[in-house]
This record gives structure tokens, sequence and C-alpha cells, in this order.
């Protein structure tokens, strides 16, 4: 597991979790999105995510649904069971038409690999600044449970 330390500093930079089978594209992942000031946890073994996401709390999961020991699509289904308020980046090599309604019902965004990190930085950002709506009368943000899926591929 590479950490990256707590879930909102004081500029308010947020706290994400990969998760990916390839070590090669999870350190990647996990290096551009710390050099863009995020606060990034990555990890491959899917009984840590779960671990990490009910003890810790991350803004947004990254989320591979090819995962070889887990099936990705079972541990995204458990995301949702037990953290249901954190958005997800789906990502897959495999965009089978399955796949993508199955992002479409479970993540806020869908990456098709490969993908370039423009995308991925643009499907953050969207998710991010979908997820947080201001409540009335307050200048409190709160996670907001739409699903609006936004399909970005490489063709």
């Amino acid at each position: 597991m590479m950490n990256g330390g707590d879930m909102k500093d004081g500029r308010g930079h947020e706290k994400i979790l990969i998760f990916d089978h390839e070590p090669l594209i999870l350190e990647f992942l996990a290096t551009v999105l710390r050099r863009e000031g995020y606060r990034v946890t990555a990890t491959a073994c899917g009984e840590e995510v779960l671990e990490l996401l009910s003890s810790d709390g991350f803004d947004l999961a990254i989320a591979d649904l090819g995962l070889s020991r887990w099936n990705g699509q079972s541990l995204v289904r458990r995301i949702r069971q037990t953290t249901p308020d954190t958005p997800i980046v789906a990502m897959s090599a495999y965009p089978a038409k399955e796949v993508i309604r199955f992002a479409e019902q479970h993540a806020e965004a869908f990456l098709t690999k490969p993908f370039c990190m423009v995308d991925l930085l643009a499907a953050v950002r969207r998710t991010m600044k979908r997820q947080l709506v201001p409540e009335a009368g307050e200048g409190q943000a709160f996670v907001s449970r739409e699903r609006a899926a936004v399909a970005v591929g490489s063709g």
C-alpha cells in the first residue's frame, strides 16, 4: 500500500483511494494524482480497500473493474454497501457492454484503458465537483448520492 496522508489538509486537498491489480499502473496513477495535489492511497488488495474505506474515509475511489484476485464489480458493489457516499471512477481494459452498463449503474465516471492522464484528471475533477453541493444557508459541503455516469474512452 502506498499512503498519501490525511483525508484533507488545510488547503482542502481531497483524499483518493486507487485500486488496480497492475502495480505499474497503480504507481503511475498515484504519482500523477499526487502531483496534482491529491492525497492518495493506492493498493492492489481488495480486502485492504474495504478496510481503508471503512476506517479512513475517502473523497473518491478509483476502481479497476478487472481486478485479478477480486472481481472488480463485486468489490464496487461491496463499496456501495459499506460506504455508499464514496464516489467511484471505474476503469477497465475490457469495455464490454455489461461492464459499461455496470459502470453506468454503480460509478460516477468510467474510463476505458488505455486512457490519457488528461481524461483521468478530467473525470476526477468532474466527479469531485459534482459531489460537493452547498447546503442551504450554510457554507458546508456534503456528498450527493446522484449517479451521473460519464464515459471517457480512447476512441
